[in-house]
């Protein structure tokens, strides 16, 4: 499953949701109808129809069928919207689903392990990949100065990592 992104509050008094989107195109949304509701624990899941979406200071606006008041919405905070992999939009060959990154291992230009890509997120100057070496982590930009060659399939990326930088 795809995350598009996450319920966080009501919005209004009509049951929409004010969503942060986790995609690049927020118009996305108005791209799909099925999608999946997860909760924070991904124990429980529901299915649902998108009914109506708009664009919103940043966020998205939803409307869900059969979700009619802000009660309800409350209800959903925090739980994700996904869709099936199979209905991800295509990427150029430049792009990548942060989901892909975890468990790539990092080598340097000379081959050396640097460690596991843990987890990929969106930071305040772009993508960040949490990488575990050993028994610290650390976080590396996930930029193409420093991320020189990923191969996805190989579950690999070639790292120039600035001096000290895995020591912080």
């Amino acid at each position: 499953m795809i995350a598009l992104g996450v319920i966080r509050k009501p919005h209004g008094v009509r049951g929409e949701a004010s969503v942060e989107p986790w995609t690049n195109d927020a118009q996305r949304f108005e791209e799909v109808r099925r999608v999946t509701l997860v909760s924070p624990d991904e124990r429980s899941q529901r299915d649902a129809a998108i009914a109506a979406v708009r664009v919103h200071g940043g966020r998205v606006l939803v409307a869900f069928e059969g979700i009619e008041s802000p009660e309800a919405v409350r209800e959903l905070a925090n739980w994700t919207i996904e869709i099936p992999d199979e209905e991800a939009r295509k990427l150029d060959g430049d792009e990548y689903f942060l989901h892909d990154l975890v468990g790539m291992q990092l080598v340097d230009t000379a081959g050396q392990p640097r460690g596991e890509v843990i987890d990929a997120y969106e930071g305040g100057g772009g993508v960040l990949l949490n990488v575990r070496h050993g028994g610290a982590t650390f976080e590396v930009p996930f930029a193409a100065e420093i991320c020189k060659e990923i191969d996805v399939a190989a579950k690999r990326i070639v790292v120039d990592i600035p001096e000290g930088l895995d020591e912080i």
